[in-house]
């Protein structure tokens, strides 16, 4: 079992997801999401887990995003970037990546606030063709990010077990 946790975005999906069923592995496992801390093993235990992530996010309040254009990450990924309140994201992983979480930080790859829209290491030269259909969506949107969700997943069959919502609060 591994924890993750994610920003749904509040928005209208159906596009997005009609892209990502064609091109990413992980389309049926979990809805459109940035990830703000990535999988790790079930090393720490949940309670304090979630201590932590309260404890970080009460210093937090909603605030908003903008995702619009795309990036090729180093490992042949397709992203939808996000654009404003970018350093908002960034900081926030920053934050949740201290205390119990810090031997966890990915400190040799830069964290790259963005939603995964396909994955091409399998098929390099599918990825032309992707990007050119995603340009076609005219994928835009601005959303509030005032809730994050806590996923446990197996590892096996790469499926989430449960959730937990965690809101941030109106006032930090």
């Amino acid at each position: 079992m591994s924890y993750a946790l994610v920003y749904y975005l509040n928005i209208n999906t159906q596009r997005i997801n009609k892209f990502r069923q064609k091109y990413d592995p992980q389309f049926s496992l979990i809805e459109p999401h940035i990830t703000l801390v990535f999988p790790l093993l079930e090393y720490i235990e949940k309670d304090n887990l979630t201590l932590h992530i309260k404890s970080v996010l009460s210093a937090w309040k909603p605030f908003s995003i903008h995702l619009q254009g795309f990036q090729k990450s180093w490992d042949e990924y397709l992203f939808l970037m996000v654009q404003e309140g970018k350093e908002n994201v960034i900081k926030l992983h920053n934050d949740l990546y201290t205390g119990i979480l810090a031997e966890y930080c990915r400190e040799n790859t830069a964290f790259v606030p963005h939603l995964t829209l396909g994955v091409f290491t399998k098929n390099r030269v599918q990825y032309s063709q992707a990007l050119e259909e995603v340009r076609q969506l005219d994928l835009d949107y601005c959303c509030i990010v005032d809730k994050l969700n806590l996923l446990k997943i197996t590892d096996v069959k790469r499926q989430i077990v449960w959730s937990q919502e965690y809101i941030l609060p109106t006032s930090a």
